[in-house]
């Protein structure tokens, strides 16, 4: 392989590396892609919490959660997700379909905005602890921005 090719495909891949890479170590970011609104941190290993809304509201504002290892869990979809946020109750988010579901997912979204830090678990995913230093100023209050739970869509 010639100098020419390696020293283009070298910096494809390192730009490639960085898009995948949805938020910063320690940091909430957020981002904006295609009428969604995703706001997200990132942990030790390849530990994740990401949290998006439709803007529009449309659709169900969306959590996933990766641990250390990268397993994904994401709440509407089965899957068990649970958060404990600072000395509070651990709080079940796996759904937001019912009224019961949709007022845990409103009160831990806004917990987050006004916490310190969060343990969040899953289905056989490895508990991860995110900051939540700065999250205020990232995350809109749930019911802004097209936030909604599943229940308040059907």
């Amino acid at each position: 392989m010639s100098f020419r090719l390696i020293v283009p495909l070298t910096f494809a891949l390192c730009l490639s590396g960085q898009a995948l890479a949805l938020g910063n170590s320690d940091t909430w970011t957020r981002g904006y892609a295609q009428g969604t609104a995703e706001y997200t941190i990132q942990g030790k290993g390849q530990s994740q919490l990401y949290l998006a809304c439709d803007s529009a509201g449309y659709q169900a504002a969306t959590i996933i959660f990766s641990d250390a290892n990268g397993h994904q869990v994401s709440m509407d979809s089965g899957q068990t997700l649970t958060m404990k946020i600072d000395n509070a109750d651990e709080a079940d988010i796996s759904e937001s379909e019912s009224h019961v579901g949709s007022g845990n997912l409103m009160w831990a979204w806004n917990k987050l905005r006004t916490g310190k830090r969060v343990v969040v678990t899953g289905s056989g995913a490895r508990p991860a602890v995110f900051t939540l230093n700065g999250a205020a100023g990232v995350i809109p209050a749930f019911g802004d921005n097209g936030c909604v739970a599943k229940f308040d869509i059907q």
